[in-house]
């Protein structure tokens, strides 16, 4: 489920029904979801200490925004753009969700929710009642090791490659065993460890995360298992905690496990066997409960026959193997993923943006993604940056995208005939196989590796009839 999607969805969708601007914000202040016009009068951020003092009120009318008492502090202060609004505290088993508002901006349509306050009572606690649902069952956020929720959002979909990865981690939830995941830069490697702790016996314990090709080699004993004071010089006073005892009752992210060094390998072996861990320069033992996720970009059996990795720790960490396809193979996801990067990177471009073209996606969907979920981020942060419009358009593509669509269109140009007759037969013959339902359409859609959109578009553009 996608918590500002849903929420946003929806309260587009009441909006149109009931005219009027919709806006919903957490405990903090901090938007959620809201109509761009409310967007563009009133902003992001709503002043809380007004909203606070509506707590336990249940539903609220405000006659005369910006000029009550209430107000005082409040940047809109005698000057507020809303001619009337309905505020609802969102408050459940005692638990506070946030603020749910229905506005006002012009004077007719302050009239009307006037006149019809009932009417529009009924309906603010509706849409209430819908949103805390989604926001109780929401279950794709993480923990990490500072207990702060990290939404993982930015590395699944629906494609059938990672609804199986989702339903495996589900069968290991009871299990404490090593989990190997392996997958190409910037496939999401780090976040689905995190996602898999959360989702598993230890989550209330730490998530400690360490990069193997960070550490300079010499250091990496003393990282790991900790020291004791007087080990080597300029070792610190009492000694230093080890990353194992870091994440003791929790859970061990070692990335990049490949660069490794082959020395350390055997200790690492007998700890994951034995559950003990020793401080270097120490003499005591101690007992620790670490369950341990590695994760590589390299390939183990190269390693292996180089030398460079021992196959006997392979085995021992590769208990579970889960494998992140490349972007590429999975462009079914593109739509989806771009969807939740719009929604991570509205506060730090400061562009309130929810959709896209149809032209936009088209390209986007036929990149081949080399850098994967990474390089996807960095277009869509660059596509807001940019933009100038309310929907992301060719226009606030980078440079090297849109020549690489130059390039492929000046190519293709001679056999386009040919070309867009054979894209037709083998739409045609999937159709044919899966049938023309709209099941039937999102089986084709997933054999042929785009969105059910994109399909319905190509069935249009291709004059496909059923």
């Amino acid at each position: 489920m996608l918590l500002l999607n849903s929420i946003s969805k929806v309260i587009q969708a009441f909006s149109r029904l009931l005219h009027v601007d919709i806006a919903c914000f957490n405990p903090e202040g901090k938007l959620i979801a809201a109509t761009e016009e409310y967007v563009r009068r009133k902003g992001k951020k709503v002043y809380v200490p007004f909203f606070n003092s509506l707590y336990g009120h249940h539903i609220t009318f405000l006659h005369h925004p910006g000029k009550m008492n209430t107000c005082e502090g409040c940047h809109f202060i005698n000057n507020c753009p809303s001619k009337a609004e309905l505020v609802q505290d969102m408050i459940i088993n005692g638990k506070k969700y946030g603020y749910l508002s229905f506005v006002s901006f012009s004077q007719e349509n302050e009239k009307i929710l006037i006149e019809n306050k009932e009417y529009y009572v009924e309906w603010l606690s509706r849409l209430k009642e819908i949103i805390i649902s989604i926001l109780r069952d929401i279950d794709d956020f993480k923990v990490n090791e500072n207990n702060t929720q990290v939404s993982t959002n930015y590395i699944f979909g629906n494609s059938q490659s990672f609804i199986q990865i989702q339903n495996l981690i589900k069968s290991i939830r009871n299990s404490t065993s090593s989990v190997l995941i392996t997958g190409e830069t910037g496939t999401g490697k780090s976040l689905l460890a995190q996602y898999i702790h959360q989702h598993s016996l230890v989550s209330k314990g730490a998530f400690v995360e360490l990069n193997c090709a960070t550490i300079p080699e010499n250091l990496f004993e003393s990282e790991l298992f900790g020291y004791e004071e007087g080990a080597f010089t300029n070792a610190r006073r009492k000694g230093k905690q080890g990353y194992f005892e870091l994440a003791d009752n929790g859970t061990l992210f070692l990335d990049e496990i490949a660069d490794l060094p082959i020395n350390l390998q055997p200790k690492l072996l007998k700890v994951l066997q034995d559950g003990i861990i020793q401080r270097l320069g120490g003499t005591s033992s101690k007992k620790i409960n670490v369950r341990l996720i590695a994760a590589t970009n390299q390939s183990f059996e190269e390693l292996m026959n180089e030398k460079l990795f021992r196959s006997d720790l392979f085995y021992r960490l590769n208990v579970i193997p889960i494998t992140i396809p490349p972007l590429r193979e999975r462009m079914e996801d593109v739509e989806l993923l771009v969807v939740n990067f719009m929604e991570k990177l509205q506060e730090r471009t400061g562009k309130y943006i929810h959709s896209f073209t149809e032209e936009y996606m088209d390209i986007l969907t036929s990149y081949h993604w080399p850098g994967n979920l990474r390089e996807l981020e960095n277009v869509i942060e660059y596509s807001m940056n940019l933009e100038t419009e309310t929907v992301l358009t060719i226009n606030s593509l980078p440079p090297y995208l849109l020549n690489k669509r130059l390039n492929i269109q000046q190519a293709a140009h001679e056999e386009e005939p040919a070309l867009v007759e054979a894209e037709r037969e083998v739409i045609l013959r999937k159709l044919q196989h899966y049938g023309n339902s709209h099941n039937g359409k999102q089986m084709a859609a997933k054999d042929l590796g785009i969105s059910i959109r994109t399909l319905y578009r190509k069935i249009e553009k291709l004059q496909i009839r059923s």
